[in-house]
């Protein structure tokens, strides 16, 4: 997601380096990298949304227990359907389906999504950034459909009950 401040000062970047309209007149940095706040920008106290350490250690144990109930109560959702043969049934293992793609948003989205909050930048490379990015979708959309499939299901045992 690019916002309208990294549009910005990759137009001004553009501007100043010759290769925009030549009049060098860009807002914003007179050069850099077209990241906010990176090397050659001049920031602002103002202009940075900066967390206390206080509240940043907060955040990371909110986010953290977040991200543990979501592991830990998809498990259990699939231990209960795979142990109890009571529960096997269709619409329970839409259930189970899922639980298994809330799983991977929660180990493989919430997770890498969790540090890049707390910093405020993304540490793990451009070519994993890419891998992320189609995880979330994935997982995302695995999950959307799975919620789909249920509420289907349940339409039909609505519609029709003695089928």
């Amino acid at each position: 997601v690019v916002s309208a401040t990294t549009i910005g000062n990759l137009t001004s970047v553009n501007q100043t380096d010759g290769s925009g309209d030549g009049s060098g007149s860009g807002t914003g940095a007179s050069s850099g990298t077209g990241i906010p706040g990176g090397p050659g920008e001049d920031t602002d106290d103002d202009d940075v949304d900066v967390l206390s350490p206080l509240s940043m250690s907060f955040l990371g144990i909110f986010l953290s227990i977040v991200i543990f109930l979501s592991v830990a109560g998809n498990i259990l959702v699939c231990i209960a359907i795979y142990t109890e043969r009571s529960l096997r049934r269709i619409g329970n293992l839409f259930l189970a389906s899922l639980a298994i793609a809330d799983l991977f948003v929660a180990s493989l989205v919430m997770t890498f999504a969790g540090v890049n909050d707390l910093l405020g930048y993304w540490i793990f490379g451009a070519q994993f950034c890419d891998t992320w990015v189609a995880f979330d979708v994935m997982c995302s959309t695995a999950s959307i459909l799975n919620l789909c499939a249920i509420s289907l299901d349940r339409y039909i045992h609505i519609k029709d009950p003695l089928r």
